[in-house]
């Protein structure tokens, strides 16, 4: 299975990261049928093409893990590792009733995601919605999983809440996903909990929201105060002992507020300032004058990439040389997002947290995903940022391989059962932290650590500064 191949590529790049944890109105998209089946390890795989679709649900037939099964196959036991794991038949074979998006006629399970496809995230957004894409491709392109496969049913949100609220309903209600990947849009995605936890559809790997210790919840990347500590405990190390904060008036400016509360008294700073500036507003300049008054030598930002952008400049054009740190939406690390929006002299040193390996890396998970972003011809490939593409293909990869674990089972109870065993047996996705969730309350932030990556202007590119690694405490 693919599973069974993918651990061994996974073993042999996680333990350096294990290691390191612990220290426009548009409607549009695509679809292409699934190719066949093939031999060869889903990793070497180049997606299929995707070709346009009135619809706006997306994507692909066939079954990841099985080779050389068929449909009358009588399900076996097959030893991995030393665990026993059940061969299923047929798609859904497991599981007893009837569960929403599972189609076990079609053998046919839909997953859903709402992304800033257009408006002022769209370079972020269709990054992120061709992510999860490649990765649906590819799994389809390699037999699916336990005789299923899998079609990506995805909406436009234009980074507006109410419109990401509209997307997720009609996503539960009309095309009947059985869960969310990767949904991007830190501001909106606490608006559609209520939908969420009323339906029972898990989301899976949500960007960077706060953990709300919701069940249908699953975080696998760190939440943003805790990349916000990092950014910190990276200050620190750096000699500064004057810190200041700019964030937004939401629950993202709130995660940065708490991070630089939590963490500069731990490193023995003085929180210099907390400024706050509206949601999607261009008026970042009483903030920006604020905090240089206040002498901070440091600043933490929890904000858009264009109000990033706008920061940057304002500081250089005022002669304030301070260190910035963002969590990884904001900052874009690996990526042009925010420092493509400022002056190249401004955003020359921007730091920026990492949830994911930079999409440069030479590690072999990281040239395979970039084999397939290369080869890769769907949604969001025309103007996606390469950094936002890599993060949701490792979060859909991750979710992938719980689906494996499933055995055949896709009752909710039993993917949650599931999902929370994976502090004793965590997922290995070589590109981020292991994937380890727990039970609640607190277990659904699955994933503990970041990095820390510095953009060179001279270069146009990032380095990593900074290993994965969990705050100081």
């Amino acid at each position: 299975m693919m599973s069974k191949l993918f651990k061994v590529l996974a073993l042999l790049f996680a333990a350096a990261l294990v290691a390191a944890a612990c220290g426009n109105d548009d409607d549009e998209g695509g679809s292409a049928p699934a190719p066949e089946a093939t031999q060869a390890p889903a990793a070497t795989q180049a997606p299929a093409s995707a070709a346009d679709d009135d619809d706006h649900d997306h994507e692909e037939d066939d079954d990841h893990d099985h080779e050389e099964e068929t449909a009358d196959e009588t399900p076996a036991a097959v030893e991995d590792g030393g665990d026993t794991a059940e061969m299923v038949a047929s798609c859904g074979a497991n599981t007893d009733g009837e569960v929403r998006g599972v189609g076990t006629e079609n053998s046919v399970i839909t997953i859903g995601t709402s992304q800033p496809f257009t408006g002022r995230a769209a370079v972020a957004g269709e990054g992120l919605l061709g992510g999860v894409q490649m990765a649906v491709d590819e799994v389809n392109a390699n037999g699916g999983i336990d005789g299923c496969t899998f079609e990506l049913a995805w909406e436009d949100d234009r980074f507006e809440i109410e419109q990401m609220v509209t997307n997720v309903r009609k996503m539960i209600e009309q095309d009947n996903v059985w869960a969310f990947v990767g949904t991007a849009g830190s501001q909106a995605i606490p608006s559609t909990y209520p939908d969420i936890e009323a339906a029972g559809t898990p989301l899976w790997g949500p960007v960077s929201p706060a953990d709300q210790d919701i069940q249908e919840v699953y975080l696998t990347n760190p939440t943003r105060t805790e990349q916000g500590r990092i950014c910190i405990d990276y200050f620190a190390e750096q000699g500064v002992t004057r810190v200041a904060a700019i964030g937004q008036d939401n629950e993202l400016g709130e995660e940065a507020f708490n991070a630089i509360d939590i963490q500069a008294p731990i490193n023995g700073m003085e929180i210099a300032a907390k400024e706050e500036v509206e949601v999607l507003s261009d008026v970042v300049g009483p903030a920006v004058l604020a905090v240089i008054d206040s002498g901070a030598e440091a600043v933490l930002t929890a904000l858009d990439n264009a109000q990033n952008g706008l920061v940057l400049d304002q500081f250089h054009e005022a002669g304030f040389d301070a260190l910035v740190c963002s969590d990884a939406g904001s900052s874009g690390a690996g990526g042009l997002n925010t420092v493509g929006l400022a002056n190249p002299e401004a955003a020359d040193g921007y730091l920026g947290a990492l949830q994911v390996a930079l999409p440069d890396g030479d590690a072999p998970f990281v040239q395979t995903w970039r084999e397939l972003w290369d080869a890769y011809d769907g949604p969001g490939k025309d103007g996606g940022a390469p950094n936002f593409s890599l993060q949701t293909y490792s979060i859909a990869t991750a979710f992938f391989e719980l689906v494996d674990r499933l055995d055949g089972d896709y009752s909710y109870e039993n993917f949650h059962a599931t999902a929370e065993s994976l502090a004793a047996d965590p997922i290995l996705v070589p590109s981020i932290p292991p994937v380890a969730c727990g039970p609640l309350p607190g277990g659904h932030s699955c994933a503990s650590g970041a990095g820390v990556a510095q953009y060179d202007a001279a270069t146009e590119s990032w380095t990593q500064v900074r290993a994965f690694q969990a705050p100081v405490s």
